[in-house]
């Protein structure tokens, strides 16, 4: 009886704490007539302040603009967007998130006169003299990004195609420490202005 008992609750806990379905039409609604002037409707922007979103993970944009919504990422273009999202419920966000998820990513072209072979090796190989390790050990080789064990967590996001200008926000967030995340602050403060730069460009271009 104790274990019946045991069973049933801890099903019940996972029931509660299982995630809302997201539904991809809905969020194209969404996506479309609130996100879609600085995102482009697919997804694809083409203002190097938005990022891209064709692609990326759903559980990585939804988890993002949360932390946009409730002010725990407020940095750069953060508070741009938060008037935006205040009125979006967190099923508005997990639609719109499934929606761009769903959509494919337009490559970008790396600037051939930012030093793309320095950029390459930092992504491909890392910098042995700095201990930086290879963006893509995480993000992928083709900067796609590597979910988190199988599940609906995404631990690297994608970069590949993203913009230079938004890239280089980001790591000098991250710099700054105005963008919170251990791995990544560390990475970022390891790299000169030069490499940073040239990688960013790299991953412009990565497809």
């Amino acid at each position: 009886m104790k274990r019946l008992t045991l069973l049933a609750l801890v099903l019940a806990a996972g029931a509660v704490s299982a995630a809302p379905k997201a539904d991809a039409e809905k969020g194209k609604q969404v996506a479309t007539t609130i996100c879609a002037a600085c995102h482009a409707a697919d997804g694809n922007s083409g203002i190097a302040t938005y990022p891209k979103l064709a692609g990326q993970a759903a559980a990585y944009i939804y988890g993002q603009t949360m932390a946009i919504k409730d002010g725990t990422r407020a940095h750069g273009a953060a508070g741009v967007m938060k008037p935006m999202v205040m009125n979006l419920s967190e099923q508005d966000i997990r639609d719109a998130a499934a929606y761009y998820a769903k959509q494919q990513g337009k490559p970008g072209e790396a600037n051939p006169k930012e030093n793309p072979e320095l950029g390459a090796k930092i992504y491909r190989g890392g910098l042995s003299a700095k201990k930086l390790p290879a963006c893509m050990s995480c993000h992928g080789p083709s900067g796609a990004g590597i979910p988190g064990g199988g599940t609906e967590i995404q631990a690297y996001p994608r970069l590949g195609g993203q913009h230079k200008a938004y890239v280089v926000e980001q790591m000098k967030a991250y710099q700054s420490g105005q963008r919170k995340n251990a791995i990544m602050a560390d990475i970022a403060n390891r790299l000169s202005e030069e490499e940073l730069n040239a990688v960013a460009n790299f991953i412009q271009g990565l497809h």
